[in-house]
């Protein structure tokens, strides 16, 4: 019997992008629509699970609206189960108002696994067990594994899928060792069929391929300059426990991305202009790191450009710390009185072409600029 799983993570509902006020509510319902998108997604490949490996909420504290909506998302897919485990950000305890809501709302076909253990989801007509690592705080030292009774694994004739929610060493950043973390080789050396997990917002493997049996799908709609892809989840088929073929699907619809310039002429700057002014960089939220140093009016033509960019894209934000007038005699006699020290000194670095790089007779001018500025 083939089974199609589709899997993702850290949707983050609820994240406030209180850094970003001109775009906060573009970001904010971007992840709701890219919840509606993905079930359109695995309804259209026929998939028979839908699994969330963790963080679909980003704090414990949503309001009804919000859970309301998440479940109105889920409950538009058509396959047999939707599998919700708690990850750290949205965490299970007994008391929690967050799961307790979600279940008012949820339907016969939404599972939220909130205890470790094995789920046998034979009752939904699919021949796999669950062996679910839900999170029960923000921060452990320990992952959720050793709670698993891992008796019959080599023996079960079913599949068997483990859902995590932690760091995996030598992929997620965890150098306290505080987010659930777990191991290629503790993972391995369990007998199961393949591991989804979620946390890491990055997606590993990048390429996945029919001998990948740790999956991590990363985010599915970008949430900072930290996140280099588009948004990403997976698309499982399994024949057999030997016969597993992964697609990786792209998924979002805001990306961030930066990108560092060297501007030295016009043309370097109308080249900027042509490329962040394509449509492919309309759903972008984009930082330029500008360097480089220009004449007055080659400055001037920078900030038409930029003002161009920014009509072309979400968010544009421009660094211009490493971008300066370029200093030229002209610029030395109109800034300091003729024969002083500081005209006589960067007149006379000027002529040293070979010797004085352009970044240090900079740094002679910014230094007597701001000396000048201080008396």
């Amino acid at each position: 019997m083939t089974i199609k799983i589709f899997h993702t993570a850290d949707l983050h509902l609820g994240m406030r992008f209180a850094g970003y006020p001109e775009i906060q509510d573009k970001l904010i319902n971007a992840r709701y629509e890219t919840m509606e998108n993905m079930v359109k997604i695995a309804n259209k490949e026929e998939c028979d699970l839908f699994v969330i490996s963790g963080d679909l909420f980003d704090r414990v504290t949503m309001k009804v609206n919000e859970i309301s909506r998440a479940v109105k998302a889920l409950n538009e897919f058509d396959g047999e189960l939707i599998i919700v485990l708690p990850g750290n950000h949205d965490f299970y305890t007994k008391d929690s108002n967050l799961w307790n809501e979600f279940s008012k709302h949820a339907g016969d076909r939404v599972m939220v696994l909130k205890e470790p253990g094995v789920y046998d989801l034979s009752q939904h007509h699919l021949n796999m067990k669950i062996y679910a690592c839900p999170c029960n705080s923000k921060y452990s030292a320990e992952n959720m594994i050793s709670k698993l009774d891992l008796n019959g694994t080599e023996t079960d004739d079913v599949i068997k899928i483990g859902l995590a929610h932690g760091s995996l060493e030598g992929v997620s950043p965890d150098f306290e060792k505080t987010y659930y973390p777990m191991t290629r080789k503790e993972l391995e050396s369990i007998r199961l069929d393949l591991w989804l997990l979620g946390h890491t917002h990055l997606t590993w493997p990048v390429n996945p391929d029919k001998n990948s049996r740790i999956l991590i799908p990363g985010t599915p709609e970008p949430d900072g300059f930290d996140c280099k892809h588009a948004g990403n989840a997976f698309i499982i088929t399994i024949e057999s426990p030997s016969e597993i073929k992964i697609q990786k699907v792209g998924t979002g619809k805001y990306q961030f991305i930066i990108k560092e310039i060297l501007l030295h002429d016009e043309n370097s700057i109308n080249r900027m202009k042509d490329e962040y002014s394509k449509k492919k960089y309309q759903n972008a939220i984009l930082r330029l790191i500008l360097k480089g140093r220009l004449k007055k009016e080659d400055l001037e033509k920078v900030e038409e450009a930029i003002k161009e960019i920014s009509n072309n894209v979400l968010l544009l934000q421009a660094n211009r710390d490493e971008l300066n007038e370029e200093i030229i005699p002209e610029l030395i006699n109109s800034e300091f009185t003729q024969d002083s020290f500081p005209h006589k000194l960067l007149l006379s670095l000027l002529e040293e072409k070979e010797d004085v790089s352009a970044r240090a007779v900079q740094k002679a001018y910014d230094i007597i600029r701001e000396i000048r500025h201080e008396n």
